[in-house]
Parts: structure tokens; sequence; C-alpha cells
């Protein structure tokens, strides 16, 4: 390819439709300091006062016979003769990388231009530009004029390569790059929207904050910057250099404190928390930098964060090098994709600093690091999901474990209650058998002996005395008896009555039953544990409501269940004084579950507290059409 040599370019050869574009690389004229249009060219011959400039290099910074050209900032003419005419139809030229103000003539026809072009910072309006200006083949050779101004951007001059081309190619290459640029600023929004979100859905994690965070900054930075043609132009026209260049590094500048959090949230027993202020301090040192001070002071102070940045990025693949070696969670990707950022890193800045002719990888290695954080978030999903189901069969089979113990439990209790109150029926009958009959022997002996026998007086008086303590001793014992087995007799009527007249008697507070069941005498099972709850809810209405009534209905509506309610007009549940989490509550839950029922304590209208047990039936247990008409609601 051929290259300018003191401002010419001899196009001789080079076949633009077989080859394509043509680079216009090399030597071009140079006047410093002065803004030169066609007319002060005479007959195309160049001045002699003209140096040159070896494109594409900041003017401030490139060199020919060893002489530096130009300075940081200023304006100049650059200069270039294309010969013998391009070989193509319709040619044109492909300006990029141009942060400044410039001016265009080609052939001494104004072809384009950007900005305003001023001799001082005060006359200069800068405005990126990335432009393909066509021009006319009139088959003589081509004169390029190009008059540049910078005074506000950190590089001045022809920072990236012109080419000439078919405008056709140029600007296909154009839309190509366009939609690159695209892709990646759309693939790093998607991937910080997605980590955004896994941080809505579960804040407890803030590592994919910092990764969202560490993604947009990552946008942002390319976006603004040349590498990208300047992105945001394409929606935000409007934008000047002022802006793109504080807003790209800016971007840049913290990312740096970010990344760092993203990998200590990960790793914190790797990753010092000293650093941490350190990078902090960092980003905010060249943030006031970047968007208070002018470009030549951000061109001096870059450098030393570039310097830091290398010594970051040596310290953290350091640090996910231990992570990795103690297996922690993930570290191995995350190490092989930050190796690939960290050397694009490094490219880059010595890139933007001139040390290195490479080109900008950063989408690239931006890329590629998201893409092993993303395969280290689907690992960590897939175990999670693995350990899931591994919990999730574990808890299936405990709950069946559980299922069958509980099973057992209830079996046990109900074998247990069994044979309680079996064991109350056996002592129930020998009290009744034994020594219920033993008492009424002994009294019965005693009104024998009795005055009207053969005993003396004082005898007499003394078995009197005997004879009624033990006529109270019997109706204890019978008493003891009946309690502790009830359905002894005709079944629940009588038992039920006998224990409440009892009751009622010893506390003078009347106490009234209603019946309302299909049968007689009911057979079933679970009328003993209701009898007991029956027992312990009018105890407790006693002991602690301070009842002027109470009510005990035990009724089997249509046949579907039995229910007891216990219902009294004392104080209620707010004024009752009984100790909290008395043992009696406890005992009745705990006889209506053995039951398969429900018991529920409520505030019994008009005044007072009425708890309701429900039991189900058992099936074939005696209904309606079982024998035995429904008994009248009677009080006691």
């Amino acid at each position: 390819m051929p290259r300018a040599q003191k401002g010419i370019v001899n196009l001789a050869g080079w076949d633009m439709a077989a080859h394509g574009p043509l680079r216009l690389d090399g030597e071009w004229e140079y006047y410093p300091r002065q803004l030169l249009t066609p007319k002060d060219f005479q007959a195309g011959a160049p001045r002699h006062a003209a140096g040159l400039y070896v494109v594409p290099q900041p003017w401030n910074r490139a060199r020919s016979d060893n002489l530096a050209m130009g300075a940081d900032t200023g304006f100049a003419t650059l200069r270039l003769r294309l010969e013998p005419a391009p070989g193509v139809p319709r040619p044109a030229l492909s300006l990029c990388g141009l942060n400044c103000a410039y001016r265009l003539w080609i052939d001494g026809v104004p072809a384009a231009g950007s900005g305003v072009v001023g001799t001082d910072a005060a006359t200069e309006i800068p405005a990126p530009a990335k432009q393909i200006v066509p021009f006319a083949n009139t088959g003589r050779p081509v004169d390029i004029v190009l008059q540049l101004s910078n005074h506000h951007a950190r590089d001045g001059g022809l920072l990236a390569r012109v080419w000439l081309g078919s405008q056709s190619t140029l600007a296909a290459w154009r839309d190509r790059d366009n939609a690159t640029a695209m892709f990646f600023i759309g693939a790093f929004c998607l991937l910080g929207l997605y980590h955004a979100a896994l941080y809505w859905v579960r804040p407890a994690t803030i590592a994919p904050l910092y990764f969202s965070l560490y993604c947009f900054g990552w946008m942002g930075n390319y976006a603004a910057s040349d590498s990208s043609g300047w992105a945001l132009r394409l929606f935000f026209p409007d934008l000047t250099a002022r802006f793109l260049d504080p807003l790209a590094l800016s971007c840049f500048f913290t990312t740096i404190p970010v990344g760092y959090a993203f990998f200590r949230a990960l790793y914190p027993l790797e990753f010092s928390r000293h650093l941490q202020w350190f990078c902090n301090m960092l980003c905010v040192v060249f943030l006031l930098v970047a968007l208070f001070a002018s470009g030549l002071t951000l061109n001096a102070v870059l450098p030393w964060h570039y310097l830091a940045s290398s010594l970051l990025i040596v310290s953290c693949l350091r640090c996910l090098y231990q992570a990795w070696r103690r297996e922690r969670g993930e570290a191995g990707f995350l190490l092989a994709g930050f190796c690939v950022l960290g050397l694009v890193g490094l490219n880059d800045m010595l890139v933007d600093m001139h040390c290195l002719p490479s080109i900008p990888l950063l989408p690239v290695g931006m890329l590629a690091f998201s893409l092993s954080q993303a395969f280290a978030l689907s690992h960590r999903f897939s175990q999670a999901f693995a350990s899931e189901e591994r919990l999730a069969g574990a808890l299936v089979d405990k709950n069946l474990r559980l299922e069958t113990e509980m099973a057992e439990r209830n079996r046990l209790e109900q074998q247990i209650v069994t044979v309680s109150e079996e064991e109350r029926r056996r002592i129930s009958l020998e009290l009744h058998d034994g020594l219920c009959q033993g008492l009424t022997a002994a009294r019965l002996r005693c009104d024998a002996l009795s005055p009207g026998g053969s005993a003396t007086g004082a005898d007499g008086e003394a078995l009197a005395r005997l004879s009624g303590l033990l006529d109270t001793l019997v109706g204890q014992a019978y008493d003891l008896s009946r309690g502790l087995w009830p359905l002894e007799h005709d079944g629940v009527g009588p038992s039920f009555r006998e224990m409440l007249r009892r009751q009622a008697e010893a506390s003078a507070v009347p106490i009234e039953f209603h019946r309302d069941m299909p049968c007689q005498a009911c057979p079933r099972p679970h009328l003993a544990q209701l009898y007991r709850i029956a027992q312990e809810a009018v105890a407790n209405a006693l002991k602690h409501a301070r009842p002027g009534r109470i009510v005990v209905s035990l009724a089997c509506p249509a046949g579907q269940g039995t229910v007891l309610a216990v219902r009294d007009d004392g104080c209620g549940r707010c004024g009752d004084k009984a100790p909290a989490g008395g043992l009696g509550l406890g005992i009745m839950a705990h006889r209506a579950r053995l039951i398969g029922g429900e018991l529920r304590i409520l505030d019994a209208p008009g005044g007072g507290t009425e708890v309701v047990c429900t039991a189900p039936c058992p099936g074939g247990a005696g209904g309606p059409g079982n024998g035995g008409a429904p008994e009248s609601r009677r009080p006691t």
C-alpha cells in the first residue's frame, strides 16, 4: 500500500476496485499556527515553510526529521496531494478520530467541516467528527487542504487513519462500525440490567449490583469515546467534545473502584479493604480532574492513573489466583475472564498514550469478562438448583419419616388413652365392687350395733358417729368411682348429668345440660374425651369466669359430627385473671386432637365465654336411622 511522502501520495499501481480503499498514511505537509486556504497555494506547489506531519498521530506527539511537531494545543493546516487521479468513479474520504474543529477543501472546493476553527480557546468550537466526504473525480490529481484547531481536547490533529475509496465501500464500513458499536453497547446494557434485576430479586447479595454498575460504566466509556465513533452522537448529535471526553474518562475512572468492590464482595478474604479505600480515593481525585481541569492538565496526570490501574490489575489477578487455589466459588471462571480484560486494559492504556501501535480492544475484553461472569453465575445457579433438588429430596424423605413417626405417635397416644381409660374403668370397678361394698357393709354393721341393740349409751353414740362417717365415705367412694368411669351405666346422658350435678352442688352455680343426639346410648368412642373436655371447661369457668349460670350442650347435627359447647355468662376472656398458658386449655386441645376434633374458645353473645369442640363421627356410628329418636332438650 503506497504511503504519503513529503505531502504526495502516488496512487499509480493501486487498484481500489481490487484491493479496496487506501490508507492515506505518511508525511503530510504541515503548517503550524497557520490557517491557510487553497488560495494560499499557487499552482499546486508546496510552500517552502512547510513541515512534515506523520499521520495518523496527535500532532503534539508526532515526530518527523527528529523534530517535535506542534504543541499540546494550537492550530495548523495540513495538505496532501493525490497523484494521479483516484481510479474509482465515485471517490470519497473517510475522516475519523477528529475530536477538534476542522475545515476541509478538496480541489479548492469546500467539502466538509465540523465545529468552528479558531486561533484560541475562545474562538474555537470543537465538535467530534466521523464523516464520509465524497468528491468529484475530474481525472486530474487531487489537492486536499485541511485546517485543524485544538484548544480543548487532550490530543489534536489526525488521530485515526484517513481512508480513500469508493463512497459505497466506505459507507458500508461505517455502517458495519456503527452496528458493531451498537452491539457491544447493547450487550453491556443488557448485562447491566440483568445483574441489576438479580440484585432487585435478592438484595442480600450485593455483588450483582456492583457488576451491574461495572457494566454500565464501561458502556458509558465506550459510547462516549472515539473508539466507538462517539456512538452517543448518533442519538444526541449536539454533544460536543467538551462533554464526551470528560464523560468517557469519568466512566473509566468509576469502573476501577466498582470492579474492585465486585471482587471484594465475592472474596472478602483475598481482596483488601485498604486497597478498596485507595481505589475510591483514586477515583475521586481523577473525577475532579476530568470534570474541572483542562485537557492539558488531564493529559499530564493521566499516565499516573494508568500506572495505578496497571498495578491494580496485577493485584486483582494475584488475589483471584489465590481465591482459585483456595477453591472459592467460581474463582476460576473470573480469573480466566479477568486475564483477558486485564491484557486488553493494558493494551488500551498504551494505545491511548500512543505507546503501542495497536487498536482499542476494550469491547472484546469486557465481553470476555462478562461471559466469564455469566459462566460463573450459571455454574452457581446450577449448583443451587442441584442443591435444591437434593434438599427437596431429603425434605420429602424427612416428611415421610415424620408422617410415619406422627402416625405412630398418634397410635401410641390413642393406645395410652385407651389404656388410661381401661385403667380408670378397672379402678372404678374395684372401688365400686370392693371398697364401696366393704364400706357399705361396715356402715350396715354399725347401724346394727347402734342403740336399740346390745351396746351401751356411750358406745352407741360413738357407733352413730362412726356410722355417719362411714356413710360419708361411702358417698365419696361412689362419687370417685363414677368420676373415674363416667360411662359405666346407661350411656352419655346420665353420666354428663351426674358430673354436672356434682359440680353445681359443689359450686352453688346453676349448670344446665342439653342433649340432642339420635341414639339413646351412643356407641361413639370419642365421647370419653368429650366428657373430660366438658369437665375441664366447666372447672375453668367456675374457677376464673365468676359465672352466674353455665349451659352445657351435646348434639349431633344431622348426624355429621358431635358438637360439645360449654357457655358461661361470666366476665369473659378479657376479664379472666387466670394465668396465661394454663395447663387446662392445653389438655383440652390435646384431647380434641386425639379424636381428630377442633377446639375453639369464643366470646359468647351477651358476654361470657364459650368453649366449642367439634369431633367427627366415626364411620357407621349411630345416626337417626340407627335406632332411637332425638331426645328433646331439657335442663338438668
